[in-house]
């Protein structure tokens, strides 16, 4: 984890010619093998991947970008869908999602519910109804052909993203900056611009645990009674 200094990719690598090594987890890339130059056609955060906390760092996000810029726009559509409906309403009661709301282009409305599955986008951000959304794969999809950069795992051939006539659709995993970002940029950032996206917020505590992690077994208490049930 030391040598880790940069965030990290999972690439699909959907041209690799070897068959077998496309549509995998295992090419993982850092964010300046990219060199800021990858275009990326829609960015997705939602899932059972993400948690209340990836949306206040997409709010912080957006402030350290108004502050530097003045505004934000996008070059590529950028999808957010919440996990579950508690974590919007905190979100509301804390007033991150009133900033979320100020550059979406679209919000969900459970009053008046789409009829029909998105499969076009602009260059909006899009305020979704919690739940899986894109991850799922058989109702909202990415343009066919696209490049998806996702905090999905499902990286496989069409669960996202189809193949169009001129190229393949692919979806690769990115942690929440990496993916707003990049929709902001319509590419991946470089190492520069990703540092002062995320100037000033807290993006994990989590570091490797240095005491023994081994457990003792315990032995089962005494005064457990045998329950028999005749059906």
């Amino acid at each position: 984890m030391d040598e880790i200094d940069e965030p990290m990719i999972a690439d699909p690598d959907v041209n690799n010619e070897d068959v077998s090594k496309r549509y995998t987890h295992d090419v993982i890339r850092g964010l300046s093998y990219y060199g800021g130059t990858k275009q990326v056609d829609l960015g997705f955060v939602g899932s059972c991947m993400v948690h209340k906390g990836d949306l206040q760092i997409i709010a912080q996000m957006f402030r350290n970008l108004e502050a530097k810029h003045g505004t934000i726009e996008f070059k590529a559509p950028l999808v957010v869908a919440a996990p579950t409906y508690n974590i919007v309403d905190e979100l509301k009661e804390e007033g991150d999602w009133e900033l979320l709301q100020k550059y979406s282009g679209f919000e969900f409305d459970d009053a008046d519910p789409k009829d029909a599955a998105r499969t076009e986008y602009e260059n909006i951000m899009y305020l979704e109804r919690p739940g899986c959304n894109l991850c799922m794969g058989n109702q909202e999809k990415a343009e066919k052909g696209d490049t998806v950069l996702a905090t999905s795992t499902r990286l496989f051939q069409g669960r996202v993203v189809e193949d169009s006539d001129r190229k393949k659709g692919e979806s690769l995993l990115g942690s929440t900056p990496v993916v707003v970002l990049s929709a902001i940029l319509g590419r991946t950032p470089t190492m520069e611009e990703y540092k002062e996206a995320v100037k000033g917020i807290n993006l994990t505590d989590f570091a490797p645990p240095v005491e023994d992690l081994s457990t003792v077994a315990v032995p089962p208490a005494s005064n457990v009674h045998e329950i028999t049930f005749n059906i």
